[in-house]
Order: structure tokens, then sequence, then C-alpha cells
């Protein structure tokens, strides 16, 4: 048996802990036991929705969070790793930026063996940009192991030799658990007070503006309601609503604008949309492009964004300093055009390697090697 440290989750659900929650379900836990590192006060946990999508035992530890006072925190941290790492097989660092290496040095330090840095992301803020290019020279020296989400997520995370050996591992799914079903469809739109022959464009994700750029998606909006009056716009995810509502009311479609709020069914939520509009500023490989073509759903995204095309129906042809009339012409240019051949959906999947049992089983033999 092998025992797994599982860093850098935040205890909310998002894309990343979403990904790590999914393989932690699939895994074969007579052979791997997982353990998860949270930064934060003495008191805190994963939250009620990690919780409920999580199948297995959850055991955490904690640690401080670097700032503000980063020479207390990481004196705690070096104490955590003292006494704890002889008790691990292996460290697995999920991190969307290289903003430290301390979890792989401290790794090294206590003699953990193996050391997995994971990047989920293609790129970066402003403050990750900074630091990410210099901690890149250095990742090298510290994990013996580097996986990435996508080919673009192993190039901006790994240059030279890290590079070369990196391994992609897909952000993978449970399929069944999001193909469409129009009895839950027109539950969802009754339950919403949505009209039956309504247009309705949406995303699943969390209220995030610097990197999900939610703002564009209601520019573009106001744009499609001058020809599709009634149609909707659905926010799927936890967040602060404030700016989004405001902004809605600015452009005079505070009245069509939904937010549904934080979701544990988003296989079934999904079954409420026509068309999924993800126009993101920066991701990995986005985890609900695939669950969204798994429900067959259109996907209209950013031609800068990691290319995640499994189905036809899906477009990335647009920039970002496109005008939003455009972007609203490509909607509803789609509408009608959900894959609703369950069968050949799930194949689809299984044939690009996104299907969570395979993948779980690819991971599992990559902790098993020395």
């Amino acid at each position: 048996m092998k025992r797994v440290l599982v860093c850098g989750l935040v205890p909310d659900i998002g894309g990343l802990e979403k990904i790590v929650v999914d393989f932690y379900n699939n895994v074969n836990t007579d052979e791997f036991v997982f353990e998860f590192l949270l930064q934060g006060p003495e008191n805190v946990e994963f939250s009620e929705h990690f919780k409920k999508l999580c199948k297995n035992p959850i055991v955490v530890h904690r640690i401080p969070k670097l700032r503000p006072n980063i020479k207390q925190a990481l004196k705690e941290w070096d104490k955590f790793f003292r006494n704890n790492a002889h008790r691990y097989d292996i460290l697995w660092s999920n991190q969307n930026g290289l903003t430290h290496l301390e979890f792989l040095k401290l790794a090294k330090k206590y003699g953990i063996k193996k050391r997995i840095v994971h990047g989920h992301c293609a790129t970066a803020d402003k403050f990750y940009r900074f630091i990410h290019p210099i901690n890149r020279l250095f990742v090298g020296k510290y994990a013996t192991d580097f996986w990435a989400c996508g080919i673009e997520a192993a190039n901006h995370f790994y240059h030279g030799n890290e590079r070369k050996k990196a391994l992609v591992i897909n952000n993978s799914i449970e399929v069944e658990q999001f193909l469409f079903n129009e009895k839950a469809r027109e539950k969802l739109r009754e339950e919403y007070n949505i009209p039956k022959n309504c247009l309705v464009v949406g995303q699943v994700s969390r209220l995030y503006e610097k990197a999900k750029n939610q703002s564009f998606c209601i520019k573009v909006f106001s744009e499609l309601v001058k020809k599709e009056p009634n149609s909707r716009l659905v926010f799927i995810g936890g967040g602060d609503t404030t700016f989004l509502t405001n902004l809605a009311k600015e452009y005079n479609v505070e009245d069509n604008v939904i937010f549904t709020g934080l979701k544990s069914n988003v296989g079934e939520m999904l079954n409420l949309l026509d068309v999924f509009f993800f126009p993101s500023n920066f991701e990995g490989l986005p985890i609900v492009l695939v669950e969204a073509q798994a429900n067959g759903l259109p996907v209209i995204t950013a031609n800068h964004l990691p290319v995640a095309r499994i189905l036809e129906n899906y477009d990335n042809s647009l920039s970002l300093k496109d005008e939003w009339k455009l972007w609203a012409d490509k909607i509803l240019s789609v509408r009608n055009s959900r894959v609703l051949d369950n069968e050949y959906i799930y194949k689809k999947i299984s044939e690009h390697g996104y299907e969570i049992k395979s993948a779980t089983r690819q991971l599992e033999r990559l902790f098993e090697q020395e």
C-alpha cells in the first residue's frame, strides 16, 4: 500500500479540486491511501460541497497560509514535514502556477521519494507571470515527476529536461453523470421558470472575474437578446454575484440572467442549457468543457484557450478581441446542434482519454513507478 500526501487544494470545490476528487473516488483504496494538506487556520475544513462529492474518507492535515507571516508559516510547514514525511511514499502537489516550491523542497528535505508536481493551468495572471518563470528554472531540482493536464499546460510549467519528461494526465470525468436527460431538462426549466422554447446559454464555473471573464458573457448576451429577447443566461457556480448583477443591470439584461449558486449535481444542471459559453481569460484544460460535451452541448469558447474538442459542435474560432455581436451570432448559429446520441458521446470521450476509470488506472500505474 502506498500513502499519498495531496497538496495544493483549497477548501471549496473548483475545477482543480473536482479533478482530484474524481480521481480519489475511483482509485483503488486497498492499494492507495490519500491524505490532504490544507492551508488555513487550525479549524479549516473542506466545504460541505467538497465532502458531499467525495465518496472516500477524508483525512485532513492543516498548515498556516504563507501570508501574511511567511517566516512563521514556513517554520510550521517545516515542522509538519519533519514530523510526518516518513509516513508518505508520494507527494502530489497540484498547482495552477509555480507560485512557490515549498511543498516539493520540504518533501525532498525530509525523504519523500516520489515528488509529483501537477500543472493545471496553461497561462497565468500578473503575479504568476513574475514568479512562475523563476520557479520553473528550479522545479526540476525538487520534483521527481512532472505532470500536466494538457500539452499547453506542460509547456507553461516546464522547460528543458523537465518538459521532455512531462506527462499529460487527462482531466477525466464519470461520463454517465453528464449524459443528456430530457426529463431533467423539463424539470429544471420549470424550477427556474424558463419557457419551454427559450434559448438558454450558460456555463459552470466559480464566479471569479479575473480568470473566468464572466463580464464578457453578459456583454455578449446583451447583444444576443436583441435578436432573442426571451433568452436566458445562466451561471452555475458559487461566488459573489454583486459585480455581475450590477453589470447585468447596466446592460439592461438583469431579468434574463440567472445565478443558481453552487451545485453538486452539475451533470443534471447542464441539461438546462442549449449552448455552453466559456470565454475565460486563462485555463489549463477546463474539465467543464469535457463535462459540457458529455452532455452533448455545443461549446463556444475562446481561441487562446487550450483546445478540448471532442465533438463536432465545439467551436473556438473567435477571439476575446472580436466584437460582442460576432460572439452572439456564433451562439445563435449553434443553438440547435446538441448531440443526442449518448452511446456515440461515451465512445468519443473514451477515445480521447477523458473517461475517469481508465484515466485512474493510468494514475495508479504512475504512482507505482519508482
